[in-house]
């Protein structure tokens, strides 16, 4: 949690109830407060932007055992009665078929017992983490209510994107390991085999010996792929996709001065940038052309105000592009025309297959009318390159992880760190991924009892620590919490000044071995032989004289702060 640029200390810990979830609403709330204690009548905006249902899913555990058994009929049957229901309430029109199950994904009754249960746990898991995140939102509408600002409010819910397909065939219960393109099941996804003999996780046993820690505070999970088809019905694909399954997703508007048709269904076609002209239009209000001495961006979105009142005004919207690492689609009239380019495959998106659809008449695009209307696809591609063009989004660009290790620190290259430097995160930190690096530490010790952290990355689920503890000098890299490549000094650190250092040597690709040093003398060595090779964390950074969020390691509880007197900690990392 920062506010500004100032990290917050969270007021309890996760195993003591603290859920980002509802400190999000707190503090929401204390802002709209304290502004009206000083302005009463000043409008607010808020946006309020949850982790939820955006995995990591985490979620106190009595949430969950409110799902028990809710999802034992699979995923498939899920699918079906998701439909009935939507149908029922009609979000979907009566004709909508259900998109054929995707080839990835095993039917459920194909499944093993152990595979039900687990993947069952990570539903469970998901069904609670929104729960939870339904309530944080009513305690939130409480307020309002209770403050008198309720009904002259407009509040706009939409959700991020299509549910995701990051979870794979079995889910994560750590999907730091996934960004790692390391596999839970045992199997390297691109690193070699290196990875099996590591051996810890190797087959869905493992993570149902672990089950009841899924959703706590030991895991970084999210569900399997099968989960992620069935929360897009009627829908094909998923996120990362221009397919529907990727673009299409709910729209609440509330406003109860404004919108008398409490509980109406609205199915005119808009676009998340459709928002703001929205609400410039309901406030009366334009847009400034110049903002600060800076000229503005024109509004590219319409106001979707004109729904308000007629369920049956037609589309006031006409054309709406979309676009993501080279996956691409058109919406024009009713009709939408989509081409799938798979990530990093390089330059020839000419030759990326093209499906066109007819939204009229079959929302869930499972009727693809290219061949039938070769003419109408032609014409919807010549429409997206206009738009593409327009709205600056050539050249395409199909790299994914390419750009993220592009901004990694490169080189040969010394970092100096004081103390209090924390959070820098990745990819903006020293490369200690698949690089010979050392790092030393200048202390003088207040006795010969301090102790904690000199320097640490990461955290529980992936990372590295150097750390002062019962007067040894400790290494520990955390390699996704799976194994730990652990040393510990042969003697103690001494009273007074001193250097206390590790060194890091690469013998091969993402392995090395690691020596630990006091004043410049070996002091005992690990063989590391399979090291993180892409991230550690996504929210855990580098940090100095501490360990702040999750524990590298078990060994001591976070944040474990240096007590002693530490200067700097050195970081030199080689180009090799």
């Amino acid at each position: 949690m920062v506010s500004g640029s100032t990290r917050i200390k969270p007021p309890a810990t996760p195993e003591e109830g603290y859920h980002l979830s509802k400190d999000l609403v707190n503090q929401s709330i204390q802002y709209i407060s304290d502004g009206k204690s000083l302005q009463p009548d000043k409008p607010f905006f808020l946006y309020l932007a949850f982790g939820a249902g955006h995995w990591p899913h985490h979620v106190p555990e009595a949430y969950i055992e409110k799902y028990k058994g809710r999802f034992d009929m699979g995923w498939d049957a899920m699918r079906n009665q998701t439909l009935a229901k939507e149908k029922e309430l009609g979000v979907i029109p009566e004709n909508t078929d259900l998109a054929p199950r995707d080839q990835w994904v095993k039917a459920w009754d194909n499944l093993t017992e152990d595979e039900k249960k687990v993947y069952a746990r990570f539903a469970e898991v998901h069904a609670a983490y929104i729960d939870y995140t339904d309530e944080q939102i009513g305690r939130f509408l409480d307020y309002l209510e209770e403050s008198g600002q309720l009904n002259n409010t407009m509040i706009v819910v939409i959700s991020d994107n299509g549910a995701s397909p990051e979870g794979d065939a079995n889910g994560w219960t750590n999907m730091v390991m996934w960004a790692n393109s390391v596999s839970e099941g045992g199997e390297s996804s691109g690193f070699q085999n290196d990875f099996l003999s590591i051996g810890n996780i190797t087959n869905i046993s493992t993570m149902l010996s672990k089950i009841d820690e899924i959703g706590g505070p030991l895991s970084y999970p999210t569900y399997p792929l099968g989960w992620a088809m069935a929360d897009n019905t009627p829908h094909k694909l998923y996120k990362w996709t221009s397919h529907e399954g990727g673009t299409h997703d709910p729209m609440i508007i509330y406003w109860p001065d404004g919108i008398k048709d409490e509980g109406g269904i609205r199915s005119q076609f808009c676009h998340a940038i459709d928002v703001v002209p929205t609400v410039l239009e309901v406030l009366e209000f334009d847009a400034p052309e110049v903002y600060n001495g800076v000229t503005q961006k024109p509004i590219e979105g319409i106001s979707l105000a004109y729904t308000f009142a007629n369920s049956t005004e037609p589309t006031h919207k006409k054309v709406q592009y979309f676009e993501m690492m080279g996956t691409r689609a058109i919406w024009y009239d009713g009709w939408k025309a989509v081409a799938f380019h798979h990530l990093n495959y390089g330059p020839d998106f000419q030759n990326d297959t093209w499906e066109l659809y007819n939204l009229t008449d079959d929302v869930s695009e499972v009727h693809n009318l290219a061949d039938q209307y070769p003419a109408k696809l032609e014409e919807m591609k010549d429409r997206w390159w206009a738009e593409a063009s327009k709205y600056n989004v050539l050249p395409l660009d199909d790299r994914a992880g390419a750009r993220y290790s592009a901004l990694q620190a490169r080189g040969i290259s010394t970092f100096t760190y004081l103390p209090g430097v924390e959070k820098i995160m990745e990819p903006a930190i020293p490369d200690t991924r698949n690089s010979s690096y050392t790092l030393t530490a200048y202390v003088n010790t207040s006795g010969n009892d301090s102790e904690g952290v000199l320097f640490s990355i990461g955290g529980r689920f992936a990372g590295l620590s150097l750390y002062v503890k019962d007067k040894h000098l400790v290494f520990d890299y955390n390699l996704f919490n799976m194994k730990h490549y652990r040393v510990s000094s042969i003697n103690e650190v001494p009273e007074g000044e001193a250097t206390l250092g590790f060194e890091f040597e690469k013998t091969g690709r993402w392995k090395g071995e690691g020596r630990l040093f006091i004043n410049g003398n070996e002091e005992g060595s690990v063989d590391m032989s399979f090291t993180v090779p892409a991230r550690y964390s996504f929210e855990e950074g580098l940090e100095v004289g501490q360990d702040p969020q999750t524990p590298v390691t078990d060994d001591y509880q976070s944040p474990f702060k240096y007590t002693g007197d530490l200067e700097k900690v050195e970081m030199t990392v080689a180009n090799d």
